[in-house]
């Protein structure tokens, strides 16, 4: 099964099934929650709604289902178009979303230069959100109070992108949300300690596999989401070797949980691991509980407790220890 763009002619033949489809449909996510007049839409192609330098229409034509819905394609002559996707009412929840907005993509990046796709959805549109992440879509912004509603407070409405280098290889370029510096760079004792620069893979993937932690290495691209994804990395540098890092993962409210502390085996014993703790856990001084979960090793007990945290009931022949400050 496959969806095709089949181009619009709003001044020709596609005329009356245009008026059709815009007054015979709701629409119950976009700004216009009823359906158009006849009027509206005939005054709509006049003005070239649908069709302009910048603007081209295309049925969503499915190879068993026939027609599904329509695309309006914006800002075409822009690097980063937009699109205004609708489905016919008896096509949605039926999965046919992914295979819609893919074409949409295909199309786009194989007819014009583009270098990104952007799409936004209303904050509540749970079921269009699904369709941009399982089409390999990235949610690049949050925009408060920004999509009208008629008759009711505005909503938020969320913004999502691709890039041409993913539709090319299908690879998804992760994105950095917590990038915010808690910390100017700094050196002490010839270590130099930056706050949510995270390295690149190649350096992470030495780091890791320094200290034999495999389960992480094995899947790089899932090392670099984690990292990315964490609500604050430090690492720290001698010269350019990346020889620490430390990450946080939190809800920025009564909970922060330790998740790696590592240095290179070389570079232990000097103070460097304490000093990304102290650091990584800078920002969330007032936040009540800090969690972290480690080897059963005397040396790492000791390491924590340092710290000043404290191990919680330890059991008989466990693994692993959980601390709490």
């Amino acid at each position: 099964m496959s969806v095709k763009l089949t181009r619009v002619d709003p001044h020709g033949c596609d005329d009356h099934d245009l008026t059709e489809f815009y007054t015979t449909e709701e629409f119950p996510f976009h700004a216009r929650l009823s359906r158009w007049s006849a009027e509206e839409v005939r005054q709509r192609i006049a003005d070239g709604y649908f069709i302009s330098e910048e603007t081209k229409t295309f049925w969503l034509v499915h190879s068993e289902l026939g027609r599904i819905g329509i695309v309006r394609l914006e800002d075409l002559r822009d690097e980063t178009p937009m699109f205004d996707l609708r489905l016919a009412s008896r096509f949605r929840g039926r999965g046919l979303g992914v295979e819609a907005l893919t074409a949409i993509t295909a199309h786009v990046f194989s007819t014009t230069g583009a270098i990104r796709l952007e799409g936004q959805t209303r904050e509540d549109n749970h079921a269009m959100r699904a369709v941009f992440d399982r089409a390999g879509w990235t949610k690049e912004a949050h925009y408060r109070r920004s999509w009208p509603v008629i008759g009711s407070d505005p909503l938020d409405s969320v913004g999502y992108a691709i890039l041409r280098e993913e539709w090319e290889t299908g690879v998804v370029h992760e994105l950095h949300w917590h990038d915010r510096r808690h910390f100017r760079e700094q050196t002490r004792a010839g270590i130099t300690y930056s706050s949510n620069t995270p390295p690149s893979c190649s350096e992470m993937l030495a780091l890791y596999n320094s200290v034999g932690w495999s389960a992480y290495t094995n899947a790089p691209e899932r090392l670099v989401r984690s990292v990315l994804n964490s609500s604050h990395v430090v690492c720290a540098h001698q010269a350019e070797l990346l020889v620490g890092l430390a990450r946080v993962v939190s809800d920025f409210g009564t909970l922060v949980y330790l998740q790696d502390v590592l240095v290179a085996p070389g570079m232990q014993r000097r103070g460097i691991g304490a000093e990304l703790v102290a650091r990584v856990l800078e920002p969330f001084a007032d936040v009540r509980q800090t969690v972290l979960l480690t080897d059963a090793d005397p040396g790492l007990a000791e390491f924590y407790t340092s710290l000043g945290f404290s191990e919680a009931a330890p059991s008989a022949g466990a693994a692993v220890r959980a601390f709490v400050r």
